[in-house]
């Protein structure tokens, strides 16, 4: 009996120790989106007030390019706000394994799809400046090829950032895995 009451309390300190592990291990995954989706929203509220002064007293391509970053920093304030809700009204404490490693792998998924459409957006501001030389709205096509390329340089940077540091924690979490 005594043997048995050992093993028990064994195996509930270490479901215990991987509960908190889990739970830390998802809180330190919530916190890395958080700080990205801020630094998201901070970039898109800047280019918006920045870009909407310069607006008012620009001309030729500069005017496109400040309006193109109104446009685009509108909808990356709106895709950080969802996301940033998303990750605030979950209570990683409370997820499961399996859970965790759900979303650890869709956040990741997410964010691999995100970095090929910001090369994607590198090629098309590529292609807008490029495309500026023969055209008839040659100062329009300039202006929103730089803005989407620096948008596009951008995204991609702090795409592969948040890449790198959720990757890290990939080996913790399949490290759990093995303890179950």
């Amino acid at each position: 009996m005594r043997r048995f009451l050992c093993l028990l309390t064994f195996f509930f300190l270490c479901l215990t120790a991987s509960a908190q592990d889990l739970s830390q291990l998802n809180q330190g995954q919530a916190d890395t989106l958080e700080a990205g989706m801020l630094v998201l929203g901070g970039w898109a509220i800047i280019n918006i007030l920045f870009s909407s002064f310069k607006l008012t007293k620009a001309t030729r391509s500069r005017k496109y390019f400040y309006q193109m970053n109104v446009y685009w920093n509108i909808v990356n304030l709106l895709i950080a706000s969802f996301a940033l809700y998303t990750i605030l009204s979950k209570d990683s404490a409370t997820l499961s394994l399996s859970d965790s490693l759900y979303l650890h792998g869709w956040y990741k998924k997410l964010l691999y799809l995100s970095v090929g459409l910001d090369a994607g957006f590198i090629m098309l501001g590529a292609y807008l400046k490029e495309h500026s030389r023969w055209s008839a709205k040659a100062e329009q096509m300039q202006g929103w090829g730089q803005s989407v390329l620096l948008q596009g340089l951008f995204l991609l940077l702090l795409d592969l950032v948040l890449v790198i540091l959720l990757e890290t924690y990939t080996n913790d979490f399949f490290q759990l895995v093995g303890k179950v």
